[in-house]
């Protein structure tokens, strides 16, 4: 909810006109839009690592396009239970990027959680990461990318 600029009443934060005093309202953008986070599943299919990083290429190429700022890029963690080839070949590759400056950040699920630092950077710096915390705190079969 938000104020009627003209009457100062409660209205809803979409409101285009007060229901009260008719006045018309600003909107204002929103704090956070839908494409800014993005998840891909690379993992999709099974594919070879090498298939796989090409997959990661050309989705960070998009988002960037786009204007995303994060992803969640789901890889996996591998049929043993200790890593598989996908996950260990894109975050190097993502390491590699972070290198050469092509993304600004890597958070790995394993460290996203509020009891970690980057964890709790990531998600003070994109609020909206906060609904997914239970579902993704802990998790190796994700990493989290800042472009």
């Amino acid at each position: 909810m938000k104020e009627c600029e003209t009457c100062g009443n409660e209205i809803p934060d979409l409101a285009s006109t007060c229901r009260f005093c008719g006045a018309q309202q600003r909107l204002k953008a929103p704090a956070w839009h839908p494409h800014k986070i993005r998840t891909v599943n690379i993992e999709f299919g099974l594919p070879s690592a090498a298939e796989g990083i090409l997959r990661l290429e050309a989705e960070i190429a998009r988002a960037l396009q786009a204007g995303v700022k994060i992803m969640r890029v789901i890889h996996g963690w591998g049929s043993t239970g200790s890593g598989g080839k996908l996950r260990n070949e894109c975050r190097a590759y993502l390491r590699r990027q972070l290198a050469a400056k092509r993304i600004k950040a890597i958070v790995h699920g394993e460290d996203y959680s509020r009891a970690t630092v980057s964890g709790r950077e990531m998600m003070a710096r994109w609020p909206d990461l906060e609904t997914s915390e239970r579902s993704d705190s802990n998790n190796p079969g994700i990493t989290f990318v800042q472009l």
